[in-house]
């Protein structure tokens, strides 16, 4: 019975146990590698936002030389999130709400509004409320520092100079592309 129903394209193909033994061995291996890949994304989100607040700061104090006039960077906590706004005016003139919606008074003009949401698993910590890059020189009336940090304690960490120089460091073994702070 060669060719019957039993025949050997049976026994060459794979039995159900095999297959279910394949399938249980790459669910296995997809969940130890999902947390991996979680740690990866939230890490390039984290690296990705600090590269825009960087970007952000050296651009208010470019502004603020190129226009003559000061340019304020305001930070907002609240309890869904975090934001930074970039505007022209006096500090308290631009604000930002808990949803991250901004809105400006008088002769404030908003010039960037940037909202991290707690969503995102990110958390802003910042030593300062408010930075006014001078139109003279760039330099930046108050210095401080603002850090971007990840639930798994990973962070870096923006220092903005009284020259208004900002520089990037991480305070985390984890991101060996900046420098230590």
């Amino acid at each position: 019975m060669k060719n019957g129903l039993l025949g050997s394209g049976f026994s060459r193909g794979h039995s159900m146990i095999e297959l279910c033994v394949c399938v249980a061995l790459v669910g296995i291996l997809l969940a130890q590698a999902l947390p991996s890949l979680e740690r990866i994304k939230q890490r390039q989100r984290l690296a990705a936002t600090a590269a825009t607040l960087f970007t952000d700061l050296q651009e208010a104090r470019s502004l603020a030389v190129l226009h003559a006039d000061s340019i304020q960077v305001r930070f907002y906590l609240h309890p869904n999130g975090a934001c930074y706004l970039v505007h022209t005016g006096a500090t308290g003139e631009c604000q930002c709400d808990g949803s991250g919606l901004a809105t400006c008074a008088n002769t404030g003009r908003l010039l960037k509004s940037s909202w991290i949401a707690k969503a995102d698993k990110l958390e802003l910590k910042t030593n300062i409320s408010a930075l006014s890059f001078q139109a003279r020189q760039g330099a930046v009336t108050s210095t401080g520092s603002i850090e971007l940090s990840t639930s798994s304690g990973e962070s870096i960490k923006q220092v903005v100079s009284i020259a208004g120089r900002v520089r990037t460091c991480s305070t985390s073994i984890a991101l060996p592309q900046y420098p230590r702070c």
